[in-house]
């Protein structure tokens, strides 16, 4: 059977990646963020997948909603519809239409409890038409009750962790943990060690409880610290790989803050990162991040997004 992965457009090389390992089968970019492959074992990759947005079960690849063709589905069903970009019709006005040749078929349809949800993935002028196999999001993770305003996708910040070469053998730092879903995501990955560092006493308290609920508290080393006291937690030549969303200004914060924090930042990774070492921010801009790396080389910059929010990847090495 064929299927669609969906993930976050610029990291669809961890998915790629993901499946291989997961399934060891090979996949290709139908469009950015959609990747397709074929595999008898989709049950084991929808527990297993941390990368993966959403799945469904590929049917068709059409140009236009005229080309769409209905086919016989068991029970009852519904169509559901994703859609991005400009179109001369709207998502509700694809669904009805998509619909009607369906229950043409003799298909019930039951657009409260469907056994089956049809689902149209409009993307620019690509339309793919499958089944869903995921109506609840897999980026939802159950351990996240506690979700901070600047935090990121739980699927981006593991496909960042990757980015890192985190391993068992290696130590993960997050200075600005927030919620701590990049720590979590990290453990959930492979058992190695983590810090969670935060400067505010809510932050570390939703750490704590998101971190609890992830079974993972007593494996991530959780601390209300500021970013200047870094090298008194951490020593010399410590840290093997940096994943972090750092703060950006906003109305709380100016900007004049933000480069008195990021000043600070570089001083202490200076101290705390091994040579070598991977650091990854992610954010909605990087530029003032460049202005302070100095003793880091810029080895690779992203452009990643899902369907509302757009980040700026930097990656560096000591």
């Amino acid at each position: 059977m064929k299927y669609i992965a969906i993930c976050a457009k610029g990291l669809e090389d961890i998915t790629q990646l993901e499946i291989k390992e997961l399934l060891n089968v090979d996949s290709k970019v139908l469009i950015p963020g959609r990747i397709e492959f074929s595999t008898d074992k989709i049950n084991n990759f929808k527990e297993k997948t941390q990368s993966t947005i959403k799945i469904y079960e590929l049917k068709q690849k059409v140009k236009s909603l005229e080309e769409i063709k209905a086919f016989k589905i068991k029970g009852t069903y519904r169509v559901s519809c994703h859609r991005l970009g400009e179109h001369n019709f709207t998502s509700m006005q694809a669904e009805q239409e998509t619909g009607e040749k369906f229950t043409e078929l003799k298909n019930k349809v039951d657009l409260k409890n469907p056994e089956t949800i049809v689902f149209l993935d409009i993307v620019d002028e690509n339309i793919f038409v499958g089944i869903d196999l995921t109506p609840k999001l897999l980026s939802k993770r159950e351990y996240r009750i506690k979700v901070h305003n600047q935090s990121i996708n739980a699927c981006i910040a593991y496909a960042l962790v990757r980015l890192s070469g985190f391993n068992e053998e290696k130590i993960l730092l997050d200075p600005f943990a927030k919620d701590g879903v990049i720590a979590i995501e990290a453990l959930k990955y492979k058992e190695g060690k983590v810090y969670a560092f935060e400067d505010l006493f809510h932050n570390v308290k939703n750490l704590e409880i998101n971190s609890k609920l992830a079974n993972l508290r007593k494996k991530i080393k959780i601390s209300r610290i500021e970013v200047e006291w870094l090298d008194t937690k951490l020593k010399e030549n410590e840290v093997d790989c940096l994943v972090t969303a750092p703060p950006y200004p906003s109305k709380t914060i100016s900007e004049k803050e933000i480069k008195k924090l990021y000043k600070e930042l570089f001083h202490q990774l200076d101290y705390i990162m091994k040579k070598n070492s991977k650091i990854i921010f992610i954010a909605p801009k990087v530029k003032l991040l460049k202005e302070f790396i100095k003793n880091f080389k810029v080895i690779d910059e992203r452009n990643v997004s899902t369907s509302n929010l757009n980040y700026k990847v930097l990656i560096l090495q000591k």
